[in-house]
């Protein structure tokens, strides 16, 4: 049985929060969210994470087009979009084994820039709309500041002992709290064979997190060393399922609805003479 570990705030750090239509199927497993989508002819499941400032192009699935370059450009097509993008090739490995399907790419904040996702979990439903998103029921919204190409919100994690208030990505591609190893580790050493820093099997759990005016207890939680400089750690998906979440990339929003009740009809268009 895997162990269970606490996440302590390091104290070198003293302390100071039914689909609609036009939506398409995407699934979630360990808490990555994947969608269908396509990059020029490579169609397939897409890893969806927006904490992740740069879209990939899976190696292995480069070398098998011909493509023999560290970028790739084409046309990515994802739940109803057409966008042009350049991906990097790198090895989606590490984000990829262990998940029950064949992994093309992983679509990053970059695709996605100036848009509008809406992300619903259960069942897992997902929208990208461009200059008219349909309407949408928040109970709760969050100022968005993108740091490095990674959208970012305001939020406090605690230990139990010592709360720390910082910026957060947005994760789409974890279920964990992941928090920068700069302020944070494990309560104990992980035992043997456990990743502190895994994204599929996080070995730890947050006490609280701080989110929109609500606390959430005993989140998974996992440490980071990959994030940008001025991040405290990332929000995955198990502080986000609980909602329906609307990350607005066009007026740099984070809204969150009740579960089936966020999206509505398409706004009409206006008559000629309105």
């Amino acid at each position: 049985m895997r162990a269970q570990l606490s996440l302590a705030l390091a104290a070198l750090l003293a302390s100071t929060g039914a689909a609609r239509a036009g939506a398409t199927r995407c699934w979630v497993d360990r808490g990555v969210v994947v969608v269908p989508a396509a990059f020029g002819d490579l169609a397939g499941d897409y890893i969806l994470d927006l904490a992740s400032p740069k879209s990939v192009l899976h190696v292995d699935v480069a070398l098998g087009a011909g493509i023999v370059t560290p970028q790739a450009t084409a046309t990515l097509r994802v739940a109803g979009e057409s966008i042009p993008m350049t991906f990097s090739v790198a090895s989606l490995d590490a984000r990829s084994l262990g998940l029950p399907s064949t992994i093309e790419g992983l679509i990053g904040a970059d695709a996605l820039a100036g848009r509008v996702v809406d992300i619903r979990f259960d069942p897992c439903r997902i929208r990208v709309s461009g200059a008219r998103p349909p309407r949408f029921h928040a109970v709760a919204s969050l100022p968005i500041t993108m740091l490095d190409g990674v959208p970012t919100i305001a939020a406090t994690v605690s230990d139990g002992r010592t709360a720390r208030a910082g910026r957060f990505a947005i994760d789409t591609g974890t279920a964990a709290v992941r928090l920068s190893s700069d302020v944070a580790a494990l309560s104990r050493p992980a035992p043997k064979g456990v990743d502190p820093d895994s994204r599929l099997s996080p070995p730890g759990r947050l006490d609280a997190l701080g989110l929109a005016g609500a606390a959430r207890r005993r989140l998974p939680s996992a440490l980071a060393d990959d994030l940008p400089a001025g991040l405290m750690g990332a929000i995955g998906t198990a502080a986000w399922s609980r909602y329906d979440v609307r990350i607005d990339l066009q007026r740099g929003r984070l809204e969150l609805a009740r579960p089936g009740g966020g999206v509505s009809a398409r706004r009409p268009s206006r008559s000629a003479g309105s």
